[in-house]
């Protein structure tokens, strides 16, 4: 009985497991056929809609949102990346005021507050919005409107122009005259050399750019007070040109026109005494531009999206990669020791950290979050705690080791080499911030010209020391350079501070003046419900005059024919009256003279 039911469990536990190993492989098969019909499915209508592709044209919608969101990010030339915004693939047929709907609904931007531009290249190779679409071209359909053509298929691109009020919410667009231009602004700040898209603005071509300098200060956060500088970005092919624009000219004197870039910033940027490496516009334009090989290679970047680590890690790379090469060398040819000095630095680098420990590492979303949920309770925590940026195309030096050459160097170094370089310690007198004035490469040069003297290993290890020694110099001023930066960041800081103070209490000052503000919109609210029930009690009694009225014309119109009926027959009554007027007198003549010849008759009787 025992082995009957083992042999029983056995058979049962192998039926178990074939059926459970029949069922895996029946949901395996059922979801690679689901996987093979879902492929199929989206190949055959990837062939449909290549197919009828002549049918549809793909209309790229630019927003400003996609300006703010790639400039100075995914792009510094120019406005946009047409392959990075929201696409809609439309028949050509349909009405253009059809497709508005449709905006309408993916946006949440009514369609009676859109406005829509159309872009066009122009020759210097930038791609700018040129025009608004009319009316009629809007009650047309949007096969109509000429597309741009592309390796895949044609795409309509259009810039949306949106108008919004304090709440953020859409409001009716601002009336454009024909001869108003669309003009788009890029704020520039040299400290953190950082461009970013702060907005666009309609203007008269015959006003002047000084005219709008109050407004250009609002769009950036400044005080209205702030003096700038302006600059037109006219093209980065095949170079940079970026031109200043005067202010005491007009729009049109500055041949500015639709779809035209200026840049700004503050104009105390440009003469400080600050150690800022690009101060202007132009500048660092000029290097962002530099960190391709050529134009190309930065059009190849915005095709192919590629992420773009700013200027600063750009020379950075190039910095490490030349410091891996240096001291690879170094570590080839000589033993250099980790010494007192790069002890010492490494424990002012600790101590530097724990300092700073207290504030707090936030990004810039992380610090908009905090300003849009409690702009005062942001201010409070920064002048309380602090705060630091975690960017991650900061590059820092902190924790580099300069490398130190090796007091035991082999004697095979020739004796002049070694007085000039190390009769004196050289680092020392660095250190105490002197500069002694060596050339170490007319040094290196005068070996070079004497080479028969030397093996290539004596000349080599010359290399080797003379660039280490112009490292080393190098390194000192990019010390320097650092701590005037720290030292300018310091004093920004607190002027940042003070600044957020201020702004504290302008915010306060602005949240009583909105509380007030509301009290008397409420007020008025009530009244203008007031006066929209007298206005509903005037309608209604209107309408009633107006019945009555209609009644009362009605009726003088009756009475007006009664009037006409009665003129009829009183007229037929006086020509009556005239001929039985006309009937008496002749009777009263008749009976006078029967009267008379009744008195003959009666004086002399006939019988």
């Amino acid at each position: 009985m025992a082995r009957g039911s083992e042999n029983e469990n056995r058979t049962s536990w192998t039926g178990s497991f074939y059926m459970k190993r029949k069922m895996t492989n029946s949901v395996r098969y059922r979801e690679l056929r689901q996987t093979r019909l879902k492929r199929e499915h989206e190949e055959n209508q990837k062939i449909k809609e290549k197919a009828e592709a002549h049918l549809y044209t793909v209309i790229k919608v630019v927003r400003d949102e996609d300006l703010a969101e790639q400039i100075g990010k995914d792009i510094f030339f120019d406005l946009v990346n047409h392959d990075k915004v929201r696409s809609f693939r439309v028949k050509k047929q349909t009405s253009f005021n059809v497709f508005k709907e449709e905006v309408a609904k993916e946006f949440g931007i009514p369609a009676r507050f859109q406005r829509f531009w159309l872009w066009a290249k122009r020759q210097n190779h930038t791609f700018r919005p040129c025009r608004p679409l009319t009316q009629i071209e809007e009650a047309g359909p949007v096969g109509q409107l000429k597309p741009v053509k592309n390796d895949e298929e044609e795409e309509l691109r259009l810039f949306l122009e949106v108008e919004r009020g304090l709440d953020l919410h859409p409001i009716a667009l601002l009336e454009k005259s024909e001869d108003d231009i669309l003009l788009f602004f890029k704020l520039y700040d040299p400290e953190k050399e950082e461009l970013r898209y702060v907005g666009r603005l309609l203007v008269n071509p015959t006003g002047e750019p000084s005219e709008i300098l109050t407004r250009l200060n609002e769009l950036a956060g400044y005080d209205p007070v702030e003096e700038i500088k302006i600059y037109e970005e006219i093209k980065f092919i095949p170079k940079v040109m970026c031109e200043p624009v005067d202010e005491n000219l007009t729009f049109n004197g500055n041949q500015l026109e639709n779809g035209d870039i200026l840049c700004f910033q503050k104009a105390s940027a440009i003469d400080t005494e600050k150690h800022i490496r690009y101060p202007d516009v132009p500048s660092y334009l000029e290097y962002v531009h530099n960190c391709y090989p050529d134009a190309a290679s930065y059009l190849e970047y915005v095709h192919n999206h590629r992420v773009f680590f700013g200027p600063s890690d750009m020379e950075s790379e190039d910095e490490e990669a030349l410091e891996e090469q240096n001291e690879n060398i170094l570590a080839k040819e000589t033993n250099v020791d980790k010494n007192t000095e790069a002890q010492q630095s490494k424990v002012d680098i600790d101590t530097s950290k724990a300092n700073t420990s207290k504030f707090v590492s936030k990004d810039f979303e992380e610090i908009d979050a905090m300003i849009d949920e409690d702009a005062i309770a942001a201010i409070d925590r920064v002048l309380s705690e602090g705060i630091t940026l975690t960017l991650k195309s900061q590059h820092s030096v902190h924790g580099q080791e300069v490398p130190k050459l090796d007091p035991n160097l082999p004697e095979q170094l020739l004796q002049e080499l070694r007085d000039i370089a190390f009769k004196e310690d050289l680092v020392e007198k660095f250190r105490e911030g002197l500069n002694p004035k060596v050339n170490f490469n007319a040094v290196k040069e005068k070996i070079y010209s004497n080479t028969d003297a030397f093996s290539s290993h004596q000349l080599e290890l010359v290399g080797v020391v003379v660039n280490l020694l112009n490292n080393i110099v190098m390194m000192y001023e990019k010390l320097e350079n650092l701590k005037k930066e720290q030292d300018t960041a310091k004093k920004s800081t607190d002027q940042n501070n003070e600044a957020l103070k201020e702004t504290r209490q302008k915010i306060l000052t602005s949240k009583i003046s909105f509380t007030n503000n509301q009290t008397q919109l409420n007020s008025l609210d009530a009244q203008l419900a007031d006066f929209k029930a007298k206005l509903e009690k005037l309608k209604g009694d209107r309408t009633k005059i107006a019945e009555i009225q209609d009644q009362e014309k009605h009726r003088i119109s009756s009475l007006n024919k009664e009037v006409r009926l009665i003129f009829r027959r009183l007229l037929g009554d006086q020509i009556k009256l005239k001929s039985v007027e006309d009937q008496i007198l002749e009777a009263q003549t008749e009976l006078e003279s029967h009267e008379k010849l009744y008195r003959i008759f009666k004086a002399t009787p006939p019988f």
